[in-house]
């Protein structure tokens, strides 16, 4: 089977299964978001676009999703001229299993720190960085010269 491979900024993974994720602070448990990623360093990149993934934890979603209950205005494709806030969610609600899942004590989820996948992701992106420089732009980058 071919796989094909998806662009996420400067990652390029394989396209494939996707977990969702439940994402909340690890001090409060205050609610970051639902996050579908193809694996936790991934989860991590997107975590990033609002808040710092290493004081994060996740865990995995079950089956379930979220449900938009009563008529919107809203459609999908967005237009280019609707408000960036109406997409069609704003009033959305949890299916019965997800809102179950999130209204029990702690023992019903396995919440786990995204710290070390936020390492891991920023050891790939700084790797990343080197190999593009290379060997001559490292030894630059080390003495501030830019001619090495």
């Amino acid at each position: 089977m071919k796989r094909h491979r998806l662009e996420i900024g400067r990652l390029t993974v394989p396209k494939g299964l996707l977990n969702a994720y439940f994402v909340r602070t690890a001090a409060d448990h205050e609610v970051v978001g639902l996050f579908v990623a193809s694996s936790v360093v991934l989860l991590a990149a997107l975590v990033d676009e609002c808040c710092d993934p290493a004081l994060c934890e996740y865990t995995l979603a079950s089956m379930g999703g979220l449900m938009v209950s009563a008529a919107t205005t809203s459609r999908w494709p967005l237009s280019d001229d609707a408000p960036a806030e109406a997409t069609g969610l704003e009033d959305a609600v949890p299916t019965q299993q997800w809102e179950d899942d999130l209204r029990e004590a702690d023992d019903r989820l396995d919440w786990r720190p995204l710290k070390p996948a936020a390492t891991r992701l920023l050891r790939v992106l700084e790797g990343k960085q080197r190999a593009r420089r290379g060997p001559a732009g490292e030894e630059a980058a080390a003495t501030g010269n830019p001619a090495g």
